[in-house]
């Protein structure tokens, strides 16, 4: 969760980003109709070309919501992260900037002046986001800072110092460290990093905020002090009105946790995905208008291949299996049938590998290519599947895996996806399932919108190389 002096530094960059658009169009006008290009057409009123200012404001925070970018945004990012985010995030912009150039019918926008914008633009935002770090730290210095004393040891005290948040908004008078096995290692952290450190206090609390006064205490202590914290918070609570719990949750955790309310009752969850909310339906609504696309330029050949699947062994076109989405729930993800009806009648299920030939010839050509995957479009419209996300798998290969695989099932917490990271990166077919996981987590962590569109693709390359696809 961000602290508010986090949400006001994204606000400075929110803000100097608009207006160095808003100055960037500006600049790129005036360099195009008063300096040394020429204008057969005369010099258009400048107000034809401010009234698209609204619609540029529009079209940025459109894809740097999907994208992510100001969200990221805080405190502690790299500068080259900073660079990257504005990079990737002016690409996209300046794309769809010249997309509704094309499709606005009320005038025809000089493409010499969108050029000179696209590559004024940078350097106007990198002025301004200086200017906002300017603005932020001037900001910093002037605030007051809240005297905080944590109470903390183990993996909370090294998580909470490691964040740095404090540094901006606080000032930690020290920290306490209750008795335990491992009090010593905790010590010497503090030590490292120039921090004071208190005895644990047993008694006398009003003593010792007399004599170290502060306004804030944060608790960060491990399930197995608890009882610490239960026999001296009554005491702390009658001497500072501010007192902060971080929950010791980190090691049940491999995604972001978020709070919600049950009522009153305010619940933790420890693997909340990206994929919640507004997010839940760009990713929605991407999949529908892509899946619809993606049918209209794929019908001649699904139509192809659907003539061709019958002739090359009796049967139906199409195959429909048993596979595991969303939360665990089972669906019918349909493929183009490429072996024969009985091809698993002797073996049971089996996990296809090098050298399988339990395919006919065309039905193997279809295998190599992917082709047999277009079906799975009507899963995406339907609702059962995403177009990217974890490839869906068999419930009696889930049952096998989640007993060995660590973490397995949290693949689970989005929609499985006709192409996925781990598939772009060679993990499909008969290859390592850990690897896999470890790149389907990796996606869940990291979703944005533009990493979908980065995996699509990757996809097209990946089926031309045709690895591992058998």
């Amino acid at each position: 969760m961000k602290s508010r002096s986090s949400y006001i530094f994204s606000l400075f960059f929110i803000g100097f980003d608009l207006i160095s658009l808003v100055l960037a169009w500006i600049c790129a006008f005036y360099i195009r109709f008063y300096t040394v290009f020429d204008s057969p057409l005369g010099i258009p009123a400048s107000s034809l070309y401010f009234k698209l200012i609204p619609f540029i404001l529009a079209i940025w925070i459109l894809v740097t919501t999907l994208g992510g970018m100001y969200r990221r945004i805080g405190l502690h990012q790299s500068r080259l992260g900073y660079l990257a985010d504005m990079v990737q995030s002016s690409v996209y912009f300046v794309l769809g900037l010249i997309a509704f150039n094309y499709f606005y019918e009320e005038y025809r926008y000089s493409r010499l002046t969108l050029l000179i914008f696209s590559l004024v633009l940078p350097l106007f935002l990198i002025i301004g986001r200086k200017q906002a770090a300017t603005l932020s730290r001037y900001y910093r210095v002037r605030q007051r800072k809240k005297k905080v004393l944590l109470l903390a040891s183990g993996r909370g005290l090294q998580s909470f110092i490691s964040s740095g948040h404090f540094r901006y908004d606080s000032e930690l008078i020290g920290i306490m460290i209750p008795d335990h096995p491992s009090q010593q290692e905790d010590l010497d952290f503090c030590q490292k990093h120039g921090f004071q450190t208190f005895p644990p206090c047993r008694h006398h609390w009003a003593d010792f905020f007399m004599t170290h006064p502060c306004e804030s205490v944060v608790v960060a202590l491990p399930h197995s002090q608890y009882q610490y914290l239960e026999d001296h918070l009554d005491q702390i609570s009658d001497q500072v009105a501010d007192i902060k719990i971080i929950p010791d949750v980190l090691k049940y955790t491999r995604f972001n946790t978020g709070i919600d309310m049950m009522g009153n009752t305010p619940v933790i969850h420890i693997h909340d995905s990206p994929l919640t909310g507004f997010n839940c339906l760009v990713k929605r609504t991407t999949d529908i208008l892509g899946a619809a696309i993606a049918l209209l330029i794929f019908a001649p050949v699904m139509v192809a291949i659907a003539i061709l699947v019958p002739l090359s062994s009796r049967g139906p076109i199409l195959y429909r299996q048993k596979r595991m989405g969303l939360d665990g729930r089972t669906f019918d993800c349909l493929k183009f049938r490429s072996m024969p009806v009985d091809a698993e009648a002797q073996t049971g299920a089996v996990w296809a590998k090098a050298g399988d030939n339990r395919a006919t010839p065309f039905g193997s050509f279809l295998r190599r290519t992917s082709l047999d995957e277009l079906p799975q479009l009507l899963n995406v419209i339907r609702g059962d599947m995403s177009l990217v996300g974890p490839r869906p798998e068999r419930p009696i290969f889930v049952n096998e895996f989640r007993k060995e695989v660590p973490g397995y099932m949290l693949r689970h917490k989005v929609k499985t996806g006709i192409t996925g990271w781990a598939q772009v990166n060679g993990w499909r077919g008969s290859t390592s399932i850990e690897k896999r996981i470890e790149c389907d987590l990796y996606y869940i962590q990291n979703w944005s919108f533009w990493l979908d569109v980065k995996i699509l693709f990757m996809t097209v390359e990946e089926v031309l190389i045709g690895r591992n696809a058998y």
